[in-house]
């Protein structure tokens, strides 16, 4: 029988080194954004915005879960943590906000925003027929509404061209956008790959983050969800192991925030192509330590192997890390269930004589 090794992807081999790479496309996108993005000076702006929320959800997590504060705070607890992992379905929407960005930005940042503002005024127009009349309310609409205003003659709009905006020119939600259809019944690539986020454990965020009965009965781990905030009422014994199994929890889920959180990078370095602190190989130095995890793995087979060697983010240091990686995962395939994907991974991996592995953590 092949021997077993284990696999653990150490958080100190990506979580620290995820964090500086947004944060310097951040910089970059602000700075530089405008000399590669065609469209509406704006558009390095939000963009900016979005990769530093998305970032900020990241990081928030990690801070959350630090092993100082899981271990000495007193006020800490389990479900805090779970419940904090409903984020991740805001990650995945900066992620898609992007990647339509960028599509073409010279019409979609106008669209982003320009949605944005309609919304916001047609919100206090509401706000003003239910509360209007009452002078302090009055006062803060009208301040509201002139701080909008305001921005929006800056961004170089009209207040009368915001509001004749029609309905269908807002900016779609993410389920409206995966789930149009061209003439023919057509979707584009990046409709397709976006649809990964609406399957399997992808979805369970967004119902959690709506409360939903589903999200309760469903596991985001190894213990339905529902449990870690029932926990008092459980019997001891249980409840040991369930705090036991958090860990687990922890380890799948904080691997996939900054498995989104590198699309959203890896989207926006494709895109502009920046010159200087070595973005290109700090990227592939993230996917390479991630792909062991087979919820990433499936995203970068998805789209980011192609974009990024179509977008020469890859050279051959970068190539023999990601190659390795891979080799990694498909080795890992061969303790977990058999599917016909996996089957052909395992073919592959024995033309070239790998190991059994066995992946922990991620």
């Amino acid at each position: 029988m092949a021997e077993v090794r284990l696999i653990r992807i150490d958080a100190k081999d990506f979580q620290e080194q995820l964090g500086k790479l947004a944060a310097t496309m951040a910089e970059k996108i602000y700075r530089e954004g405008q000399r590669h993005i065609p469209g509406p000076e704006f558009v390095k702006d939000d963009l900016t915005t979005l990769l530093r929320y998305g970032a900020s959800v990241y990081n928030l997590l990690n801070y959350l879960n630090a092993d100082e504060r899981r271990k000495e705070d007193p006020y800490w607890y389990v479900r805090y943590g779970v419940t904090a992992m409903s984020l991740v379905r805001s990650l995945i929407d900066c992620l898609y906000n992007v990647i339509a960005i960028l599509e073409n930005p010279n019409q979609k940042a106008i669209q982003y925003r320009k949605s944005g503002f309609k919304k916001v005024l047609d919100e206090m127009e509401e706000d003003r027929e239910k509360y209007g009349g009452q002078p302090e309310m009055d006062e803060y609409i009208n301040i509201r509404r002139k701080s909008v205003v305001d921005l929006l003659r800056a961004s170089g709009f009209t207040v009368d061209e915001i509001l004749a905006t029609p309905k269908h020119e807002g900016w779609p939600t993410f389920g409206q956008y995966i789930n149009k259809e061209y003439p023919g019944g057509v979707q584009t690539e990046q409709q397709k790959f976006l649809k990964t986020f609406a399957h399997l454990h992808w979805r369970q965020y967004s119902a959690l983050s709506h409360g939903a009965y589903e999200a309760f009965i469903g596991t985001l781990g190894n213990v339905p969800v529902g449990a870690y905030y029932v926990n008092d009422f459980l019997p001891h014994i249980v409840r040991d192991k369930l705090e036991e199994s958090y860990q687990l929890f922890l380890s799948i889920h904080l691997g996939r925030s900054a498995t989104v959180l590198l699309c959203i990078v890896t989207e926006l370095q494709a895109y502009c192509r920046f010159d200087g602190a070595n973005i290109d190989h700090r990227i592939c130095e993230v996917w390479a330590t991630l792909l062991p995890s087979l919820p990433t793995r499936e995203l970068y087979d998805a789209r980011y192997s192609a974009l990024m060697h179509e977008r020469k983010m890859v050279g051959a240091e970068e190539e023999d890390l990601l190659k390795r990686a891979c080799l990694l995962e498909m080795a890992a395939m061969r303790t977990r269930p058999r599917t016909p994907i996996k089957d052909q991974l395992l073919k592959a991996l024995d033309d070239v004589g790998g190991e059994q592995l066995d992946v922990l953590g991620l």
